[in-house]
């Protein structure tokens, strides 16, 4: 992989951890809602365990 490609891979990755937790404490500070948050958490967590898998093959 390229390393601008990398860059992105990485970018992307942390984009989404960052999504993730941020919907993580939307949902401690809100845990009654209409069900859409969780469904966007499981989500985030399916895409940043297969990004984080991804960013593992890189050699660094």
């Amino acid at each position: 992989m390229s390393e601008n490609g990398m860059n992105y891979l990485e970018l992307e990755y942390e984009h989404l951890y960052n999504m993730r937790d941020q919907t993580m404490l939307f949902l401690k500070l809100c845990p009654k809602t209409t069900g859409l948050a969780e469904e966007m958490l499981d989500w985030l967590d399916q895409k940043v365990k297969m990004l984080g898998k991804e960013l593992e093959k890189i050699p660094t």
